[in-house]
């Protein structure tokens, strides 16, 4: 296994030595893009100063309340599509109408709605993240084997809870690809959404960095983000792993 994690991580250093060595032999100019060198040193000095702290628990107080309202809502209303053809006939032809629309074009909307601040954000994501919730949970309640409802009726399942019983544990393995999809979307519309308006966030850091022109500032904050949405992915899936285990997930 450490073998295996350690020939992962080698095209990325090959990259960064890359990067460094194009920057340092002049091949790639400052103007065009840092060197590594110096996107390590202001990331590093920015968690040394303690600078980043607020605006990262701002980002992720944001994404963490529009994804888990997100999964909440997406999985209740799919299972419900699933099971009660009247609520899948009234919900469906609204979601087919929002699903192509990229969300974030519609921040400025939601911003005229609900305000600039936390709000119209936290509505903004958990709008981007219920989709992908709801269309995993639909078609893996949808997919389950009437086989299992049968047996479950014959062990004297009453109908109202086959729905938490047996539809929802037999869908978890798509449900949790879906919520594995609204992890990355959370993330992507968060700094969008705070580009356009905040004060506080990482989004609000990158825009902010880059308005003058500090580019190795900038790129260091891109990169801590990306580091930490990669780490939000590893977490999951080791989450899963250890709650579904009868379940091979993507590594």
């Amino acid at each position: 296994m450490k073998a295996l994690a350690t020939a992962k991580i080698i095209p990325l250093l090959l990259l960064l030595a890359a990067w460094q060595a194009a920057s340092a032999t002049g091949l790639l100019p400052k103007s065009v893009l840092p060197s590594f060198w110096d996107v390590a040193a202001s990331l590093a000095g920015m968690l040394r100063s303690g600078e980043i702290v607020p605006h990262t628990l701002a980002s992720f107080g944001r994404a963490g309340a529009g994804f888990f309202a997100a999964v909440i809502g997406g999985v209740t209303l799919g299972l419900l599509m699933a099971r009660i053809p009247v609520i899948e006939r009234a919900v469906e032809p609204i979601l087919l109408l929002i699903y192509p629309v990229p969300k974030p074009a519609m921040i400025p909307l939601f911003m005229i709605w609900l305000g600039i601040g936390d709000f119209s954000k936290i509505a903004v994501i958990a709008l981007a993240c219920l989709l992908p919730v709801v269309v995993a949970t639909f078609n893996g309640a949808r997919s389950v084997d009437n086989l299992l409802l049968w047996s479950a009726r014959a062990r004297g399942t009453p109908e109202r809870r086959l729905l938490w019983r047996v539809v929802l544990p037999a869908a978890l393995p798509q449900i949790a690809a879906g919520v594995r999809t609204a992890i990355a979307i959370a993330i992507i519309v968060l700094v969008s959404s705070e580009f356009i308006s905040a004060e506080k966030g990482l989004g609000y850091l990158i825009f902010a960095y880059g308005g003058v022109g500090a580019n190795d500032a900038m790129l260091a904050v891109v990169i801590y983000l990306a580091a930490l949405g990669y780490l939000l992915d590893r977490c999951y899936l080791a989450g899963l792993r250890r709650l579904m285990s009868w379940h091979a997930f993507a590594h």
